[in-house]
């Protein structure tokens, strides 16, 4: 994500940030998707989260380009895609919207599954692991990586906790103490 700002009606600086996707107007553009803490999205016009979801639905805002059509990433490259990975388009939606909480104080679906996953730790129910499940589940797919900060475990943690196996006394204690700092702020 990119920090980005622009002027309001009254002059006033409206933070945001900036989302990469694809404009399909004719050919493909990348281009960076303005989410503002008002919830407007720029995206080559300045719309609400409602207006957004019908230009999703539209297909002028994609994730994906299909294989063979022009791209252009602005003065970096215009040529034909031949792009395999891409983001789902309601995972990016999933992403704007969350943005918004974030741009507006509001807790995000990664501040939910953390505290669901200290609550876990805390007391591992049945009830718990369900409702840290679902708090994983809410998170964007391709942001599912990164929600306990610990980059080289990939929510390793989390995904043990959410398998339909138990989680022996022993693993749920190796993890207060890795996140301690989670399981700190829940108590």
């Amino acid at each position: 994500m990119v920090q980005i700002y622009r002027n309001g009606a009254n002059g006033e600086i409206i933070r945001g940030q900036g989302l990469s996707a694809f404009i399909h107007n004719v050919n493909y553009y990348e281009t960076i998707i303005g989410v503002f803490e008002d919830g407007t999205i720029d995206c080559w016009e300045l719309v609400d989260f409602e207006e957004f979801k019908t230009k999703v639905a539209e297909g002028w805002v994609v994730t994906q380009v299909p294989k063979g059509a022009r791209i252009s990433c602005h003065h970096l490259y215009y040529g034909n895609s031949t792009l395999e990975f891409y983001i789902e388009i309601d995972e990016f939606v999933k992403e704007v919207e969350d943005t918004i909480d974030q741009l507006q104080g509001k807790q995000t679906v990664a501040d939910t599954c953390v505290q669901a996953f200290a609550k876990f730790l805390t007391f591992p129910t049945k009830e718990n692991k369900s409702s840290l499940r679902e708090a994983y589940n809410a998170i964007p797919k391709h942001l599912r990586i990164y929600v306990l900060g610990d980059m080289d475990c990939k929510d390793s943690a989390i995904i043990t906790c959410i398998q339909d196996t138990e989680v022996s006394q022993e693993i749920l204690k190796s993890f207060q103490r890795r996140y301690e700092y989670i399981w700190q702020r829940s108590n």
